[in-house]
């Protein structure tokens, strides 16, 4: 007994581990703006910050709004100043959350969100560019009766991301829509002949995302840009979750689910190409903009390998996941 309640002392007085930082985009009152979720809140990253540097009695508002901009994709593309004065800023926040007085102040200065009042939306609302990886893992690769590929499939999406919630519409001309459950990342910094060994250094973060595909229409021709551009055919989010929160991206667990059917169920383990592979592969022909969302591939399970097969319906809720990044789930109406 005594042994024990050393035991339990011991954690009461060991510090507790760091936050993970989620940062989000979210709408609240007609706004939209760059944020990070912390608990039952989410932090105002660029307001945050302003106090910040005012208590620090260091450089003012102007510095505020340059290094921590309100939007996260230009927040992206400060780089590595920006991210660690992320990092300052967040710290200084969290230190106050145990403190009710404080709490009310920094609600009072629209630094604070209640999380339950704020609409999360995909964190790039409006990225640089989406890219994705097709055949990336074996068993994937094994179900669709295709060779293991030699080299990264690359190809780009060009709907523009929808977030947690928002509604997947299937329009009128699509027959077979598909499902596929990835983990996708984000540059940080522009990237060009970037080696293997260096990839991640250009990683910001990582991200969930469903690669929603329509398989008739990309079936159709030898190109399938279209069929998985159709709008609200790109999913992604609820957060970024800056790199340094994940520690191996090659070791995380991704599921799809509808209800109480899981469809797909693996690991990145199961990945061809790395991401530090895809980051060295492609750098090879043209530079990564910071704010650039690369989908990594799916795993087994898909719809279409199934027998029979398995669209997506209207009505359905499809819910995807991916190890510490949070989860997506989107209603599917067929127009």
């Amino acid at each position: 007994m005594k042994k024990m309640l050393l035991v339990l002392a011991l954690l009461v007085l060991l510090p507790s581990p760091a936050s993970a930082t989620k940062l989000v985009t979210y709408s609240y009152s007609g706004e939209t703006r760059a944020g990070a979720v912390e608990g039952i809140y989410v932090i105002d990253l660029n307001r945050a910050y302003a106090l910040y540097l005012s208590s620090a009695s260091k450089a003012g508002k102007t510095t505020g709004e340059s290094l921590v901009p309100p939007g996260l994709l230009p927040l992206l593309q400060g780089g590595e100043p920006a991210l660690a004065a992320v990092h300052k800023t967040l710290e200084y926040v969290r230190k106050q959350l145990g403190d009710a007085m404080a709490v009310n102040r920094l609600q009072t200065a629209a630094v604070l969100r209640d999380l339950k009042r704020v609409k999360l939306l995909t964190p790039l609302p409006a990225p640089h560019r989406v890219l994705a990886i097709g055949l990336n893992y074996r068993k994937h690769a094994e179900e669709s009766g295709r060779a293991i590929p030699s080299v990264p499939e690359v190809f780009s999406k060009e709907s523009l991301p929808i977030g947690p919630g928002e509604i997947i519409r299937i329009p009128k001309a699509v027959s077979q829509p598909d499902y596929e459950v990835e983990l996708a990342f984000v540059i940080g910094k522009p990237a060009r002949n970037v080696p293997k060994e260096k990839a991640l250094e250009y990683v910001a973060g990582y991200m969930t995302f469903n690669d929603v595909s329509a398989r008739d229409v990309q079936r159709r021709g030898t190109q399938w840009v279209l069929g998985k551009s159709v709008d609200t055919f790109t999913v992604a989010g609820p957060y970024l979750v800056l790199k340094d929160e994940i520690p191996d991206p090659q070791k995380l667990e991704v599921k799809a689910s509808i209800g109480d059917e899981v469809l797909q169920h693996s690991n990145t383990a199961d990945m061809i190409f790395s991401v530090a592979d895809i980051v060295a592969d492609i750098t090879r022909y043209l530079t990564l903009q910071p704010g650039t969302i690369i989908a990594t591939g799916t795993p087994s399970g898909v719809g279409s390998a199934r027998k029979p097969p398995r669209w997506l319906r209207h009505g359905e809720t499809i819910r995807v996941e991916v190890q510490g990044l949070g989860r997506l789930e989107n209603p599917v109406v067929q127009e």
